[in-house]
């Protein structure tokens, strides 16, 4: 079917349609280039060209081209590492002590480690692998909740975002072949219907199958050809079942393997003027005339062979005003504006979360809270360093941050006890404006810092950073639906005569400390810097 004849047809349609809509094909390329791939690099490192976002390219060159580099001592996990970081030019990260404060790298904390790794690689599996070996091997046991949190964000962004927004992408350059009104829109395709679940699970399938089939080095290749109209199956018709798209496209691609092979090796001469323009050519030209020629592609195929299906897979293939043969002045309907996001359902939770709290109650739980925060600290540090030091301006087993942090977010928060997502974001607001101005405090009237965020991920002036305020968030959450409807429950056991003369100690022992650590505050190393 894909005769030189046909090949040479779809690259002079392809060429008619990338021209009819230049600076929207060239837009829309660079956008899903840069969710995807993390953008282009320019200057003095060129990566090739002609991205083909319906292959994630760092794992297939690493399965295909298997493992090499000299012989060392170090250990298998090591050696992986390093030759991975050879392939794909991942440095180090720096020792803090020897990078300035200007460094474009980020060096502290975790988040650190995933956003240095992640985008140096431009690979979803590589960064976090990479990532959890530097933690691995530097020691840090302590980030495991850290290391678990931006685990979950990143599986979710790869596979409800980066592995979807292919389906989109295909999805515009499918209408836009004949359809001239087609806008940026179609980008959202997936989260336009009610099927962003399905096409999450064949796309993520596809991405899992691909990814095996790679370690048999030649079967990558034949399946990456098997697998290759998937995505445009999907996004002809995203209600398409896993196994009926994988059948689909391994029917339409029989017999065309080579073919398709011939028709990619004839554009390789693009990647070469990429490597030799630092990207600029695939930037402003082969990048989006690729999408053109593989949705061009697509259908021929899927034209030709649509009536050799079986009728249970051929039903799928059913969105014929894509198939037309004039170009349309007007824009296709692609389905409803309906985004299909689960809700979360908090009323679920058994533990009364609304409820108001007695003033007992909360001098409870703010000592609840301070002492919590205190042992986590001096649990953390005792893992990171191998040393017990009390930790916080104080000298007692609390450290009140935590404590003001709980209970400003059940007393101002309360209207937005049904609403989790703004909770989240009203829960990380609250901590970061309590921690960055304790932390101003200190330095102003003390003159000495207790915490430093500075070369960690997203921080402002040292005193705030991203993964603490992410870790505070969820604590808020945590604490308005579980632990404080939880712990006032247990407290409420007590008796009030009883739980009256505990806070009044508390209190007393408190203020007391309080006064001293004012005249003498608690200093040294591991508490201060």
């Amino acid at each position: 079917m894909l005769t030189k004849v046909v090949r040479t047809e779809i690259r002079r349609e392809a060429w008619k349609n990338l021209k009819r809509k230049y600076y929207l094909n060239i837009l829309i390329t660079f956008i899903v280039s840069i969710i995807i791939a993390g953008g282009y690099q320019f200057a003095t490192q060129s990566n090739g060209s002609e991205i083909d976002i319906n292959v994630l390219k760092s794992e297939d060159y690493f399965l295909i081209n298997g493992f090499g580099g000299k012989s060392t001592n170090s250990s298998n996990a090591m050696i992986v590492q390093q030759f991975v970081r050879n392939v794909f030019g991942i440095k180090d990260v720096p020792n803090p002590d020897e990078v300035s404060y200007t460094s474009t790298d980020y060096y502290g904390g975790v988040a650190s480690i995933f956003v240095n790794e992640m985008t140096g690689s431009q690979s979803f599996i590589f960064g976090i692998v990479n990532g959890l070996n530097q933690l691995i091997f530097k020691g840090k046991i302590a980030n495991s909740i850290i290391i678990f949190i931006f685990s979950i964000i990143s599986i979710f962004i790869f596979v409800f975002v980066k592995n979807v927004i292919v389906v989109g992408n295909n999805r515009y350059f499918l209408e836009q072949r004949r359809y001239h009104e087609t806008g940026p829109g179609e980008l959202l395709f997936p989260y336009k219907n009610k099927r962003l679940k399905n096409i999450s699970l064949v796309m993520f399938l596809r991405y899992i199958f691909q990814l095996l089939w790679n370690l048999t080095i030649v079967g990558g290749i034949i399946k990456h050809y098997e697998y290759l109209l998937i995505p445009y199956i999907i996004a002809e018709n995203p209600q398409t079942n896993w196994k009926d798209a994988f059948k689909i496209s391994k029917q339409l691609m029989m017999g065309e393997k080579w073919r398709t092979f011939v028709l990619d090796v004839s554009l390789f001469p693009w990647t070469i003027l990429s490597s030799v323009t630092y990207n600029l050519s695939s930037l402003f030209f082969s990048d989006a005339y690729v999408q053109c020629v593989k949705a061009e592609l697509y259908m021929r195929i899927r034209n030709a062979k649509h009536e050799q299906l079986a009728l249970g897979l051929r039903k799928w293939l059913n969105d014929d005003m894509l198939a037309i043969e004039h170009i349309e002045e007007r824009e296709h309907p692609s389905g409803e504006e309906v985004l299909d996001i689960p809700q979360l359902h908090i009323r679920s939770i058994a533990e009364d979360y609304n409820r108001k709290y007695s003033f007992v109650s909360l001098v409870e739980l703010f000592f609840t809270y301070s002492l919590v925060g205190w042992l986590w600290e001096v649990f953390y540090y005792i893992v990171s360093t191998g040393m017990v030091v009390n930790r916080g301006t104080m000298h007692g087993p609390w450290l009140p941050i935590y404590g003001c942090g709980g209970i400003l977010i059940i007393l101002l928060l309360k209207p937005l006890r049904d609403k989790p997502v703004w909770l989240f974001i009203g829960a990380t607001t609250v901590c970061g404006v309590v921690e960055y101005t304790t932390a101003w405090a200190l330095e102003t009237f003390l003159h000495k810092k207790w915490w430093d965020y500075t070369g960690y991920f997203l921080n402002i002036h040292g005193r705030v950073c991203f993964e603490g305020l992410l870790v505070f968030g969820m604590a808020g959450m945590a604490f308005t639906y579980v632990f404080s409807p939880m712990l006032d429950d247990l407290y409420q056991k007590m008796g009030m005569k009883s739980r009256k003369i505990l806070c009044a100690v508390l209190i007393i022992l408190f203020l007391a400390d309080l006064v001293w650590s004012v005249i003498s505050p608690n200093t040294g190393a591991g508490i201060t810097m």
